[in-house]
């Protein structure tokens, strides 16, 4: 979780409870599957992984049966002029200030230190918005803890599988581009969190409490399940945009499918799938709303 980017795997029971839907799941897996009349939503949630194991010969059945992928971030730049450096310019702040006058003092006297410990010169930081610096002190801590195996990330694999077998793959944000948008749009509030929620798995990475990363795999939700409800009470702000927002619009999106027909397969990070903002409960609240 974390190594590379935000968020993690496995869908909440709670989705078969969605009104005018049928839910079928095998238990102990990620995998979960929504029927409304003729049309199916498979959804896989996962987290980091250090081998193949999560691809098992249900999910590959799964994913062979669906026609279209849809993931939360494509690797595109962007098929506007210039993307690449409007990119660049979203990860620098606007108006003078350095990445560490957007943090608030406590979050600043963090980053302080783990740059110190990393290696990362304030030269290099400082002209950073704190979600691009994410990344910056995230990469360089797992360039100093190197894992003993080679990670493998499920949403590359998945992306593969859609390539090989000729399938459209559809995404939440659609291009590099439209991510670094929506991440410069975080409010200072929500970029300085974004640091502190980054530090707390860090802290807990150092301290070896998170030996237990892969056991998504056989839908073991733990890790997951403190991650989202530690956003939730500290970082109120953060969590309001990644977990309220960002989960409303799968919601969204998961109800049209079922909607419209036709099988879809939906690979999300495991936090969009927990907690009482959760794609579960949000999907509920969609049903209701509709009903109304």
């Amino acid at each position: 979780m974390l190594r590379r980017d935000f968020g993690t795997g496995m869908l909440l029971l709670a989705l078969a409870r969605t009104a005018g839907a049928t839910h079928h799941v095998p238990d102990g897996t990620p995998l979960q599957v929504l029927t409304r009349g003729r049309a199916r939503v498979f959804v896989f949630s996962f987290g980091d992984a250090k081998d193949d194991s999560w691809a098992t010969q249900e999910l590959r059945r799964a994913f062979k049966a669906s026609s279209v992928l849809w993931l939360e971030v494509s690797h595109d730049p962007g098929s506007e002029p210039d993307a690449a450096s409007k990119r660049e310019q979203l990860t620098r702040n606007p108006d003078g200030r350095t990445f560490f006058d957007v943090l608030e003092p406590a979050v600043r006297a963090r980053a302080r230190e783990y740059c110190a410990q990393l290696g990362i010169s304030q030269e290099r930081i400082s002209p950073q918005r704190p979600w691009s610096a994410f990344y910056t002190i995230n990469g360089a801590y797992w360039s100093r803890h190197k894992p003993s195996f080679q990670p493998r990330n499920p949403d590359e694999t998945l992306t593969k599988w859609a390539k090989d077998q000729g399938k459209p793959i559809r995404y939440e944000m659609p291009s590099q581009l439209d991510f670094a948008r929506f991440m410069a749009a975080m409010p200072d509030a929500a970029q300085s969190q974004y640091m502190t929620f980054l530090f707390d798995f860090l802290d807990d990475q150092t301290a070896g409490r998170n030996q237990n990363e892969f056991d998504w795999i056989k839908g073991d939700t733990t890790l997951a399940e403190r991650a989202v409800e530690r956003m939730r009470t500290r970082t109120p702000d953060l969590y309001r945009i990644m977990q309220v927002q960002r989960n409303a619009w799968w919601a969204r999106a998961i109800d049209r499918m079922l909607t419209s027909g036709g099988t879809h397969f939906v690979g999300v990070g495991q936090m969009h799938t927990l907690g009482p903002d959760g794609i579960p409960r949000q999907l509920r609240r969609t049903a209701k709303s509709d009903q109304g």
